[in-house]
């Protein structure tokens, strides 16, 4: 276990039940503001490494070795449009890939390991 590891293990990581309700959320979101809303309000929480749902669910997208919030582009590039690598993946394995979180330590999903990252619950060490 290197320090990086060490550390991580002092944040409240989100669920994989919490994070599965947080995707079910942004798509409502998403529909229930025609889109245009959700992506205006996105715009406002994305440099923050917060998506609306995790915003009101109290999730933050955070670097693996920092563990501070991504940036707006890392948010951008890498958890959207690069993020049809790994979605494309979970597609090719009937969706086992997408269940990742339930045996993962961290709770990672497979966006998660692609861009460095984890879902916090907060962003204090518990």
């Amino acid at each position: 276990m290197d320090d990086t590891d060490v550390e991580a293990e002092t944040y409240d990581f989100a669920s994989p039940w919490l994070r599965f309700g947080a995707y079910l959320l942004e798509g409502f979101l998403q529909v229930v503001t025609l889109g245009i809303g959700w992506c205006i309000w996105a715009l406002t929480t994305i440099g923050e490494g917060q998506t609306p749902a995790k915003r009101m669910l109290g999730l933050t997208v955070v670097d693996t070795k920092s563990m501070k919030p991504l940036g707006a582009g890392r948010m951008f590039w890498m958890r959207g449009v690069l993020a049809i690598i790994p979605a494309s993946a979970c597609a090719i394995s009937l969706g086992i890939l997408g269940l990742w979180p339930f045996w993962d330590r961290h709770n990672q999903n497979l966006m998660d390991k692609f861009s460095s990252a984890y879902v916090v619950r907060n962003l204090s060490p518990s």
